[in-house]
């Protein structure tokens, strides 16, 4: 059977991947450096303004569910800030160019500049969900592996933190996608989220393949040289992708 080379790359990621999280999470050091990633991307709406766009949420069952998914971002910052010292890891604040959102962000359309009538109102609360959907789906994603890889960390509290905000983060990746059908029919709401997968894609891309060579350049020394070759190929496998679409 023949095998498509896109294909093959995405089994090959997904391997790399799955090890990456299990030497992440054997190691204090490295596996409080990633929780760290994890918990700046929850601490971004706070650091942004009118990130969460509340006013102009008009359906009242949508703003309770929009105002539920900040509560349990706060949750969740709190889950990781207790996991990384229970590593006994320093927790950090990064730059904000550094965190996933802000990735995203750079590969996606500008928001209109006021929306005046009701329709160019649900179009833009329907782009915002779409990206919402596509972000808390791919942490979802990276969490799954990771919460696997947790059985080889130094301490358990991680692995019950990390199920409880995977759990979260899986629902909120089910409403955020339904919220765009309630906002917008259903031929655009398909439009709207096809621009926004396109731009995570690409956006998962660039940041997986920085953040690995990052993680080698800086913590080399932590992995051993057949590993470090390893996430050498895979970050540039990554980088090539970008590249390539």
């Amino acid at each position: 059977m023949r095998v498509r080379p896109r294909a093959l790359a995405m089994h090959l990621i997904q391997g790399i991947k799955r090890r990456l999280h299990r030497d992440i999470v054997a190691d204090p050091v490295l596996h409080g450096r990633v929780l760290n990633l994890y918990l700046n991307g929850e601490q971004y709406p706070h650091r942004v303004c009118d990130y969460f766009p509340m006013a102009a949420v008009e359906d009242a069952a949508l703003e309770l569910r929009l105002r539920e998914h900040l509560r349990e971002e706060d949750k969740h910052v709190a889950l990781y800030t207790k996991a990384i010292r229970a590593l006994e890891q320093p927790v950090c604040e990064l730059p904000i160019d550094d965190v996933y959102n802000t990735v995203i962000l750079r590969h996606t359309p500008p928001r209109r500049a006021r929306p005046t009538s009701a329709d160019e109102r649900k179009l833009e609360l329907a782009n915002f969900f779409a990206h919402l959907h596509f972000l808390e789906a791919r942490v979802a994603c990276s969490l799954e592996y990771h919460v696997d890889a947790c059985a080889h960390a130094a301490s358990d509290y991680p692995a019950k933190a990390v199920s409880v905000i995977l759990r979260d983060e899986r629902a909120h990746a089910a409403y955020t996608r339904e919220a765009v059908f309630c906002l917008v029919p259903a031929p655009l709401g398909r439009e709207v989220l096809e621009v926004h997968r396109r731009a995570e894609s690409r956006a998962n891309r660039e940041f997986s393949a920085r953040e690995l060579k990052r993680l080698l350049g800086e913590e080399g020394g932590r992995f051993g040289g057949r590993a470090r070759t390893l996430y050498a190929c895979g970050a540039a496998l990554m980088g090539a992708r970008r590249l390539h679409g």
